[in-house]
This record gives C-alpha cells, sequence and structure tokens, in this order.
C-alpha cells in the first residue's frame, strides 16, 4: 500500500485539484459559441489540466506497475482521465454550482488527455 502512494500520490493530488477547479461554483464563465473559440484561453486551461492528469497518472502506472507484467498499465490511466473530463462535465450541468457543461469543454479535456499520453511516451522514449 506505501509503495503505491508513494507512486500515484502526485496524480491523485492532482485529481482531486482538477476537481476542486471544475466544481467550483463559478458566476462567469464565457460561452463558447463555435469551434473557432475552442482555442480561448478557457479551452486551454482544460487541455493543461487534464494533460498534467493524464502524464502524471501513467508516470505512476508504469512505476508501479513495471516489474509484474500488468497489461493495461497505460489504458487505466488514460481510461481515468477521459472518464474524469465527462463526470466533471455532468457534475456541472448537474449539480447547482452556478457552472455549465460544454461540449467543447469535453474536447478540450479529452485533447488534453491524449496529449499528455502522447507527452509521456515522447518523454520516456527520449529518458530511456
Amino acid at each position: 500500500m506505501l509503495l503505491f502512494l508513494r507512486n500515484f500520490w502526485p496524480g491523485t493530488l492532482w485529481w482531486i485539484l482538477v476537481m476542486l477547479l471544475t466544481l467550483t461554483p463559478g458566476n462567469y464563465f464565457p460561452q463558447v459559441s463555435s469551434f473557432w473559440n475552442l482555442f480561448s484561453p478557457d479551452k486551454l486551461i482544460h487541455l493543461f489540466i487534464f494533460g498534467v492528469l493524464a502524464y502524471l497518472l501513467l508516470s505512476g502506472s508504469v512505476k508501479h506497475f513495471r516489474d509484474k507484467g500488468t497489461r493495461g498499465i497505460k489504458t487505466a490511466p488514460v481510461l481515468i482521465t477521459l472518464f474524469t473530463g465527462i463526470l466533471t462535465e455532468l457534475m456541472q450541468a448537474l449539480l447547482p454550482i452556478g457552472r455549465e457543461a460544454s461540449i467543447y469543454d469535453t474536447i478540450a479535456n479529452f485533447t488534453g488527455c491524449f496529449a499528455g499520453y502522447y507527452g509521456f511516451r515522447i518523454l520516456k522514449n527520449k529518458n530511456g
């Protein structure tokens, strides 16, 4: 259990931060009315936080399972990140916290997840 915590604490703390940030009540959030607004600062923030989440979960998973030969070492962190991206938008839609769900936020969350995955692969290959 201690080894698990040591490997996954960065990803777990970041996941908690993502949940707190996305579920914090808010009064003003700009509406995205077109595809081109996907590149607004709000969407870049979504991309960043979900990219970091995927990267940290992948790092913890590879460290924790490297000697165990477990399949799905990289699949589970990506699925957790994608699920979190959907969950946060659903909760924003359903909870009375003054937030609205957006398909564009979900797209940015997914894009961030895959950016974190590919960033992880690039850095892992670079560092051996």
